[in-house]
């Protein structure tokens, strides 16, 4: 893998390639070579090297690190001047390096040399061989063996390899560009790979979708339709006396199931506006408690008709917040809904809110039949709905809680859910309290118990008595 951050000379070129090319220079103009990485690290194995740097100056710790440190230093200089570059080394010997750039990045350096331009000086060398503590008469007998070369030669050696440094170079770059593309394809095949596996979960979670939906703007239609057919039956002839009770019964029926088109209707309509970015709340400054409280007793009388207690209980009277009453009394009217359907007779409904400082938690708990672990993560996804086996005779599109949920975060609270099978449900909204400036306010309104009963019978058509 190409780490842009330090591209290195062996992620991109072939070490047996640069291998060859430096053995061919050496063994044409008879002249020491490595390649080095730009810590002065050799990448190829050393063509030609003297004796003297191979069994002297190499031969101990000390100087193998003085040797990586020439030639990095050599190769900074090369890199800076962009072109051929002479130095000493350390042992004082002439080397003279060509920079491997690729992308403008310096990756590695040609480093020729050990050779001298004049005859050595015995004197000159005294230090090195204190500081190597090596036997003076080898040293000095390997010393006499370094080639001295003519400036011609010189400039001939450092102009070849500065050539072969910049086809290196090339050979980089276009390696490194190939590397790159293939990289890309690879990633562009990935990112096509899973935009073909979302684009199937989508086909599939659409059809579901209109499956779904289907099956649910049918069943209150067929039912709709089947009380028409009987009061039809019932009413065919002109002799046959009306049947009131009949005609109520029926037209309750009628009634519920037009309920459940219009909320079915309604939660789909919200939910694409949402999606589409068009769904916007009216926010103004309120109470939250009062609406909360005044919300729940409005559903009381009905959870009483089903033999269940709802119990509403706060540790504060008074929390003024932004929040639209609207948008909170459809999320509060959806999960008591769901409490009730799921809740057998002679279960008890809680709703507590607990005060804190910068938000209120509203816990609203059931002892129904409960949601299976597995679902607990899903729950509050669209189209999601609780396993068949389990519903009993309530119905649901699983359209509801992904709705409650995008109202609950479009107040900026969070919503959540622990469930044990048997037990029960326990929804907690987590809602800041944040406040407006607007002339707007919920503080003066009397929330009237009459006023939600058309609301209260759309999002509980889903509960049959």
């Amino acid at each position: 893998m190409i780490n842009k951050s330090r591209l290195e000379i062996t992620d991109i070129l072939d070490v047996e390639l640069l291998q060859k090319l430096q053995d061919n220079f050496s063994k044409n103009m008879d002249i020491a070579s490595v390649i080095v990485d730009i810590d002065g690290n050799p990448v190829t194995k050393p063509s030609r090297y003297t004796n003297f740097c191979t069994n002297f100056i190499q031969n101990s710790v000390l100087g193998n690190n003085k040797c990586s440190e020439s030639h990095r230093k050599c190769g900074e200089g090369a890199a800076k001047s962009a072109k051929p570059y002479i130095c000493a080394c350390h042992a004082g010997l002439i080397d003279f390096a060509a920079p491997i750039l690729v992308n403008g990045d310096h990756i590695g350096t040609i480093l020729g040399g050990q050779f001298l331009i004049n005859k050595p000086s015995t004197s000159d060398f005294k230090n090195t061989i204190k500081e190597l503590t090596t036997s003076e008469d080898g040293f000095l007998e390997a010393l006499r063996e370094i080639n001295v070369i003519e400036e011609q030669k010189l400039k001939l050696a450092v102009e070849t390899v500065f050539i072969i440094a910049n086809s290196i170079s090339q050979m980089g770059y276009e390696k490194l560009n190939l590397k790159l593309d293939a990289k890309k394809m690879k990633s562009d095949i990935l990112d096509q790979n899973r935009l073909l596996e979302a684009s199937r979960k989508c086909n599939m979670d659409q059809s579901e979708m209109f499956s779904s939906m289907s099956h649910e703007l049918k069943t209150p239609l067929n039912i709709i339709f089947s009380a028409l057919q009987l009061l039809e039956s019932k009413y065919d002839t002109k002799s046959v006396v009306p049947d009131y009770e009949m005609f109520s019964k029926y037209s309750k029926v009628m009634k519920q199931n037009c309920y459940r088109l219009i909320r079915l209707i309604n939660n789909l309509i919200d939910m694409n506006k949402i999606e589409l970015g068009f769904f916007k709340l009216e926010l103004a400054n309120g109470n939250i408690v009062k609406t909360i409280e005044d919300i729940t007793l409005s559903v009381v009388t009905y959870a009483k008709a089903k033999k269940i207690t709802i119990v509403f209980d706060t540790d504060i009277e008074e929390k003024i917040t932004s929040f639209d009453s609207s948008k909170f009394e459809r999320i509060m009217l959806n999960l008591l809904s769901n409490a009730i359907k799921f809740t057998e007779a002679k279960g008890i409904i809680n709703v507590n809110i607990y005060n804190n400082e910068n938000y209120i938690l509203i816990k609203i708990k059931d002892t129904g039949i409960g949601i299976p672990q597995n679902m607990l993560n899903k729950i509050f996804n669209t189209y999601i709905q609780v396993d068949d086996s389990l519903r009993g005779t309530v119905e649901g599109n699983g359209i509801g809680l992904s709705l409650v949920k995008s109202l609950v975060e479009m107040h900026g609270g969070e919503i959540s859910v622990k469930s044990e099978m048997g037990v029960g449900s326990e929804f907690n909204i987590k809602l800041p309290i944040k406040l407006i400036e607007s002339q707007m306010s919920h503080r003066n309104k009397n929330y009237n118990i009459n006023d939600p009963i058309e609301k209260i019978k759309i999002e509980f058509s889903d509960i049959y008595s």
